[in-house]
């Protein structure tokens, strides 16, 4: 028998996905069986809803069901962090109208990235190189039109990603694109910071290989006071990609040079 909506018609695919996040929001986890009791489906379409809803980021896909991670579940994470994380959905999809078609791409890790990297749902033809393990899951799960390659190296068992010199020399012969870069602080009298030293090397070695270089940076990273290294000065980078670009900082400090770096807010009125 067909489920009934609210408005009186069968449930579609949106009220369905809807009501999993209604379901995840009120326990840690939802069984498929329960999905298809709640909405009168089939066990191969609860799985596909549940696999859109992890390629959209809104939940972690289990054996036999899913477990909530969503920023749409108000009462698991603080405000702060949910508008974070919303400023990095917005900017990830307008950095991948940077990309066209066909191209072959390096992205970093980082959360950040990997909300960029599901942006990517729309094109064709891609080759993506990686160092970060969940980006490269990521694309070969959802992306079927990407081809997912990984860099060599080190695994970093916390972080889930490679680094060392194995990454080197693993890029040495290689010349790409674009790459895309987060970066954990700005500091308009330095630049680009990174957290951690291995990350940040792999960074410097990743804008080696690139003809075009742009770093994805939510607000909230201008002018951290977490210490970091540099990879990249204000004036090495062509474009930075932003929800929100704080008093116009890091437009002035990347084109106080010479060189012009392209500054896109993309949250911007």
């Amino acid at each position: 028998m067909a489920v009934e909506s609210s408005s009186g018609g069968r449930m579609l695919a949106a009220e369905r996905r809807r009501r999993i996040l209604e379901m995840l929001a009120a326990r840690p986890s939802v069984l498929v069986t329960e999905i298809c009791e709640a909405c009168g489906v089939s066990a191969v379409t609860a799985r596909g809803d549940l696999d859109y809803l992890e390629g959209e980021g809104l939940l972690r896909r289990t054996h036999g069901g899913a477990v909530a991670i969503s920023d749409y579940l108000p009462a698991r994470r603080p405000e702060r962090d949910r508008h974070v994380q919303r400023a990095k959905r917005v900017l990830a999809r307008r950095a991948a109208e940077l990309v066209s078609d066909g191209e072959t791409i390096l992205v970093g890790s980082g959360t950040t990235t990997l909300e960029f990297v599901r942006a990517l749902r729309d094109r064709e033809g891609l080759t993506l190189i990686s160092n970060d393990v969940d980006i490269l899951i990521h694309a070969a799960r959802h992306l079927p039109d990407v081809t997912p390659i990984s860099t060599g190296g080190e695994l970093d068992r916390s972080h889930c990603h490679l680094f060392g010199p194995i990454l080197a020399s693993s890029l040495s012969d290689v010349l790409l694109d674009k790459v895309f870069l987060g970066a954990d602080g700005f500091e308009p009298s330095m630049g680009f910071l990174a957290t951690l030293e291995m990350t940040a090397y792999a960074k410097v070695e990743f804008l080696r290989h690139a003809r075009r270089h742009v770093i994805l940076m939510d607000s909230s990273k201008v002018g951290r006071e977490e210490p970091g290294l540099r990879f990249a000065r204000p004036d090495e980078v062509d474009v930075v990609v932003m929800d929100v670009d704080p008093g116009g900082v890091v437009s002035a400090a990347c084109n106080a040079g010479e060189r012009g770096v392209e500054v896109i807010e993309a949250m911007a009125p």
